[in-house]
């Protein structure tokens, strides 16, 4: 039987772009409708149950971003569209992807940024980066996941940080955030794989030599986990 040959024209990429686009269209239309019909229902248990599937939908989603994210790293084709955003922007937005999940479960989840401040940064790819944290720390949550977006003046890096109330990360989370991307443990499940994709992220984030980067830690003024992000 003759082999199947390659068409060297074949865009892989492009393919794998599109393809992620186009799921993500039915993905968000999905969301759409479980929040749509989560109105329409009255008694609390149905609805926390369609807030559990909004959740893993969510995190379909962002795994879809992330898997084109590092396809396209490694063959070193990662976007960068860096461009200035307001910050209280960037707070609403992550505000209203995570709303309906902590409203359900019972989580108050609050943002706090400096208005009529902005930064450059790819907005696409942090709230990516952000959503995956924030949607994590509402799961462990006890009652409050806070986030904070800031400028330390003295470093002249923009601050990002996610915390909540619950037990804090494992030992061994916090052992692999220390450790760069190149080090990480991807055969440790989604946690590697989420962790790998913020490290590179941030590190994407380069200005006069800078780059950013993450840290994990419990020393959240909540009580539990500190999710922080740092970009020049």
């Amino acid at each position: 039987m003759p082999s199947v040959k390659q068409n060297d024209q074949l865009d892989f990429s492009a393919i794998l772009a599109a393809s992620v686009h186009d799921m993500k269209n039915s993905l968000f239309l999905l969301l759409q409708a479980i929040e749509n019909v989560a109105n329409e229902v009255e008694s609390p248990q149905p609805r926390r149950q369609l807030a559990d599937i909004h959740y893993e939908t969510q995190r379909l989603n962002t795994g879809l971003m992330q898997l084109l994210s590092l396809f396209r790293e490694q063959r070193n084709e990662l976007p960068m569209n860096s461009e200035e955003h307001f910050l209280d922007e960037l707070a609403d937005d992550l505000l209203a992807n995570n709303e309906f999940y902590a409203r359900h479960h019972g989580v108050e989840l609050t943002a706090q940024a400096l208005k009529d401040e902005s930064w450059f940064f790819d907005h696409n790819l942090i709230l990516v980066l952000l959503n995956d944290v924030i949607i994590n720390a509402l799961r462990y949550a006890k009652s409050k996941v806070h986030v904070q977006i800031g400028i330390d003046s003295l470093t002249q890096e923009l601050v990002i940080e996610v915390s909540d109330d619950g037990t804090g990360y494992p030992q061994s989370m916090l052992d692999a955030s220390r450790a760069g991307p190149q080090a990480m443990n991807l055969g440790s499940g989604r946690t590697g794989l989420g962790l790998y994709f913020a490290q590179l992220i941030a590190g994407a984030h380069t200005t006069q030599g800078k780059q950013g980067n993450i840290s994990l830690s419990n020393d959240s003024e909540l009580g539990g986990s500190l999710f922080t992000l740092r970009l020049p």
